[in-house]
């Protein structure tokens, strides 16, 4: 009977989560910080609450609450970067503020659009070779990343031309041999935290060459790439046999590479956000 209450109380408590990076995704700042004030009441001990609770009022305006906020998350986590990074940052808005000579802080909503995922347009990956933890500091769920080719493998550089990490070699495989084709792609950070660093990379163009050849196929997809409608015949079994030899695979780029696409992306953390 414990484990079960245990199990449901988690459960309930993942819905509030995704609920208020929801609730963030579409900039209804007063509900979001409504919620984490929930979750903090009922998990004291989590910064994760707390940063989206600062993020919440930072973007309403209320910036003394919102120090205060990220202050409590750093007394929970003294090594969270993204409250080290928007406490100081705070702390000296509101000094201006006291002086007169404040301006309004803002980053604007987040558009939820970058985040969804199309079949056989989209991959969404953690990146490897991963930048120290304050060189990606600023980064916010939502930002536009740069893929830039480097010999056999694809950097991703952030909005400053820095570099923040590199794709795992499969995908690295992958989307080097499809830029050469010709196709485009977007990427676009969904979560940044200490040690990871995600994002979904999104095809904007396909080159002739590729015809309706998907960029990213399903397991499914990647399977039918491989073999004809003829292949498989039931007449006879010799004929069958017979079907199997003569069947040619075709030279489909985009299946060469078997991908996890399967996975969801994971929750974007829009307490990250600057």
């Amino acid at each position: 009977m414990a484990i079960f209450q245990s199990e449901e109380r988690q459960r309930a408590k993942r819905q509030k989560i995704e609920k208020a990076i929801n609730l963030a995704m579409l900039s209804r700042w007063s509900e979001a910080a409504e919620l984490n004030r929930e979750l903090i009441k009922d998990y004291p001990n989590e910064p994760e609450a707390y940063n989206r609770l600062g993020k919440a009022l930072m973007e309403l305006g209320r910036y003394r609450e919102a120090r205060d906020a990220y202050a409590e998350a750093l007394r929970v986590d003294p090594m969270n970067t993204i409250a080290q990074k928007n406490l100081a940052k705070l702390t000296k808005l509101v000094e201006d503020e006291e002086a007169g000579t404040a301006v309004t802080l803002t980053t604007g909503p987040v558009d939820p659009s970058l985040f969804i995922e199309e079949t056989g347009k989209t991959a969404q990956t953690s990146l490897v070779d991963l930048a120290p933890a304050d060189v990606r500091a600023p980064l916010n769920p939502g930002d536009v990343v740069t893929l830039e080719v480097q010999g056999n493998s694809v950097r991703v550089l952030g909005p400053n031309n820095e570099y923040l990490g590199r794709l795992e070699p499969k995908l690295g495989q992958r989307v080097l041999r499809l830029l050469e084709l010709g196709n485009q792609y977007t990427a676009t950070v969904t979560a940044a935290d200490d040690t990871t660093l995600r994002i979904i990379i999104r095809e904007t163009y396909r080159a002739p060459a590729m015809g309706d050849r998907p960029s990213f196929p399903t397991a499914a997809e990647a399977f039918r790439a491989y073999t004809r409608d003829t292949v498989i015949r039931y007449d006879t079994e010799e004929e069958e046999e017979e079907a199997y030899e003569e069947a040619e695979v075709e030279p489909d780029i985009a299946a060469e590479a078997e991908l996890d696409l399967e996975t969801p992306l994971e929750e974007p953390d829009f307490a990250e956000e600057q």
